[in-house]
């Protein structure tokens, strides 16, 4: 269990780096990639036993990494930088665009590597905004610079992601969610971010979706939530964009990836080999954490596969990880007969239930293994198959 930092602590930390030494060089900071169970990301090194670490961010290259640095209460923030030159990383000490006694957190670097953005509340910001840095060199940024209203608002405003085609993707409290964050987008028109839309109310359901990360394709969308059921507390959802441009329903992200602990801050790097997030145990322990993105293409896969157009629209269903129950609603479709089976992921039958002209069924899953299953209803005669995250 990690020791709080009290402030003094926190600001020595930050301002002096633990000791004089350099890192070894290797693409990961001398890091063995991690598989599909997540790990912590380059210990003793970036997560450190003695502070709160989250919110890498990598150049393209692999040879940048920026990252934050805060206090038990996310009272104080800094972002750290550490560049790898002649084949040996340096040791990270806080960046130049964050040496200051602002809060200052949540680093993101463009695909094209050109760009950052990050979250502060230095002046004229009254809360958090996006401010952002334009690379001047391979090692220096310009100074910073606050976006312009409509991106940045009267309340908090933050996260910010960017795609292959600039848009930008962040939360903010301008009004969504009863008090909590929405997730919000802006296009890059002209060289500027004139427009700010809503990311709709497929994915701002409850007040509390926060810290987006899409696909610099935009190809996926992962991002937190707090009010979904899931595994306790914050968790990190996912959905897909589909061949007709519409997005498939967010689906948790499962139990090697969410805990009872908070997870946050997901973003998908070096290369798009890798996601990266923070867990966070009530301020005892925050760590990075990294895993291979090749859970991203099995839960892509996992998702709604054949759906009768029909019933897309009228049946809703919802794995209920807390408690062990998949829900079912029917919504105003009108049936007679449903029968439904539950299959692993070879095809053996787990379960089967039937329903006759009912709004809703629950299905109890208690005892069944944690895993991917294959959910597959007969509805008047219609099929529809759906797969499972456990």
């Amino acid at each position: 269990m990690k020791t709080l930092l009290s402030p003094l602590t926190f600001l020595l930390i930050l301002n002096t780096g633990l000791s004089q030494t350099t890192l070894p060089g290797s693409s990961y900071l001398e890091q063995t990639p991690p598989g599909n169970i997540p790990q912590i990301f380059a210990p003793g090194i970036i997560s450190l036993d003695s502070r709160f670490e989250t919110y890498p961010t990598f150049s393209p290259d692999g040879n940048e990494m920026f990252f934050s640095v805060i206090n038990a209460n996310w009272g104080q923030g800094k972002i750290l930088h550490s560049q790898k030159q002649n084949g040996i990383w340096s040791e990270p000490d806080t960046a130049v665009f964050s040496n200051n006694n602002y809060k200052n957190w949540e680093s993101f670097i463009s695909p094209d590597g050109n760009r950052q953005f990050f979250a502060s509340n230095r002046p004229p910001s009254s809360n958090m905004d996006i401010w952002m840095v334009d690379r001047t060199s391979d090692s220096t940024w310009s100074a910073p610079v606050r976006l312009d209203n409509p991106v940045n608002s009267n309340a908090e405003d933050g996260s910010a992601c960017v795609t292959d085609n600039g848009t930008l993707y962040f939360k903010s409290r301008r009004g969504g969610g009863i008090g909590g964050s929405w997730l919000y987008r802006s296009p890059l028109i002209n060289g500027s971010y004139s427009q700010v839309e809503s990311l709709g109310n497929l994915i701002n359901t409850g007040p509390q979706e926060t810290e987006p990360f899409m696909a610099p394709d935009e190809s996926y969308l992962i991002f937190t939530s707090y009010t979904r059921p899931g595994y306790g507390g914050w968790d990190l959802w996912i959905c897909f964009q589909k061949t007709d441009s519409s997005w498939t329903e967010p689906i948790n992200m499962g139990p090697d990836i969410n805990t009872v602990d908070d997870e946050y801050g997901p973003r998908v790097l070096l290369g798009g080999n890798y996601l990266f997030f923070t867990r966070d145990n009530a301020g005892n322990t925050m760590d990075i954490y990294w895993v291979s993105s090749s859970i991203i293409d099995s839960l892509k896969s996992s998702v709604l596969t054949s759906f009768h157009p029909t019933y897309a629209k009228s049946i809703q269903i919802f794995p209920n990880p807390v408690n062990n129950t998949i829900n079912i609603l029917f919504g105003k479709l009108s049936y007679k007969n449903a029968f439904i089976k539950l299959m692993d992921i070879e095809g053996r039958t787990i379960l089967s239930d039937t329903c006759h002209d009912l709004p809703a069924e629950t299905i109890d899953i208690t005892g069944i293994p944690k895993g991917f299953y294959i959910l597959l209803m007969e509805v008047d005669g219609e099929i529809l198959i759906k797969n499972l995250v456990h």
